[in-house]
């Protein structure tokens, strides 16, 4: 009997914990003005919504931001701080959804600089040198994310070029390979006019292929505001492994295969030291976590990678203030 309560008490105190760290969305509505000053809250605060709030909330401050005054940089720099911020604490499987959010209800001058500094920084494809994709790995997972964007952008304004921008992401975060990916993405595109748009006229200038870089052909179809200067909103450099996004969202494309590049070259029996092998549902930096025996190839056991139906986590050492809650690799 003593045992029994004793099992319903901590029951009932870890229902308390979770319910402490969870907010209502008209709760995380009355921080914006808070956020707004201080983006880097935007994180917490998106870590205490439920997954089915995040989407909706990111779009209400998205939206409070467009309505605020201050320049096409003020008002590009607070966009690229929020969001940045809102997907590192998107629930686990919820970063994709949020991402779509991002080129759905930003504006589409200020998806210049967004489009860029996610392509140098939390999404680029060599952001982690802990974990290497091969090139038809790197092509599912823009095809997924492109897909995601255009569900979410097909009710919105101006989709053609959000979907775009979406492209031009993926595009510059593939760091030129494959070197079709441009063509296969286009092909992607369900809207035959912006298909051709984004072929002919779209893309090469925004890259700046053969002529000096510009969005103008995409801001003007767009009926957009003014173009923020991008050197100055885009002075901060990417900072470090800890904050790249990339292996989120490959963890929602079904890259499980335990022999493809991104399960077979981590953990210390692959000779990576410095790499841990972390279980499912383990806090990785919990005292579970750092005393986690190492990876075996033993088929009966349930921590050989043949028996891992959802992909493995290799966590390379950094700063804890670099890594969320909740936050799949």
């Amino acid at each position: 009997m003593k045992k029994l309560l004793m099992v319903m008490t901590m029951s009932l105190a870890s229902v308390l914990v979770a319910q402490d760290k969870t907010i209502s969305s008209a709760d995380a509505r009355g921080k914006i003005g808070d956020i707004i000053k201080d983006p880097s809250s935007m994180t917490s605060v998106m870590k205490q919504l439920a997954a089915s709030d995040q989407a909706s909330f990111l779009a209400d401050v998205n939206a409070a931001i467009s309505k605020m005054p201050g320049s096409p940089e003020e008002k590009t720099s607070k966009f690229l701080d929020v969001n940045t911020a809102a997907l590192k604490g998107a629930q686990k499987g919820n970063l994709t959804k949020l991402l779509a959010e991002v080129f759905a209800t930003v504006p589409p001058e200020s998806l210049t600089a967004v489009n860029e500094s996610f392509a140098s920084g939390i999404f680029n494809r060599k952001a982690d040198p802990s974990k290497t994709y091969t090139d038809e790995e790197y092509t599912k997972i823009s095809k997924d994310v492109l897909a995601a964007v255009q569900d979410r952008t097909a009710t919105a304004d101006n989709a053609g070029v959000r979907d775009t921008f979406a492209i031009l992401m993926l595009i510059r975060a593939s760091n030129g390979s494959p070197a079709d990916l441009r063509d296969t993405l286009v092909g992607e595109l369900r809207n035959e006019e912006t298909k051709t748009l984004a072929q002919n006229e779209w893309i090469s200038p925004a890259l700046g292929q053969g002529q000096e870089k510009t969005y103008d052909p995409m801001l003007g179809a767009s009926d957009a505001g003014s173009q923020p200067n991008l050197d100055m909103v885009l002075a901060v450099p990417f900072k470090s492994a800890g904050d790249a996004l990339l292996a989120d969202l490959a963890s929602t494309c079904s890259l499980n295969d335990p022999s493809s590049s991104i399960t077979a070259l981590v953990g210390p029996a692959f000779g990576n030291p410095n790499a841990m092998d972390i279980a499912d549902g383990v806090d990785p930096l919990s005292s579970a976590a750092l005393s986690r025996l190492p990876r075996t190839m033993d088929p009966s056991e349930k921590y050989n990678p043949g028996n891992n139906q959802r992909g493995r986590m290799t966590i390379v050492p950094v700063e804890e203030s670099d890594i969320y809650d909740g936050q799949s690799l």
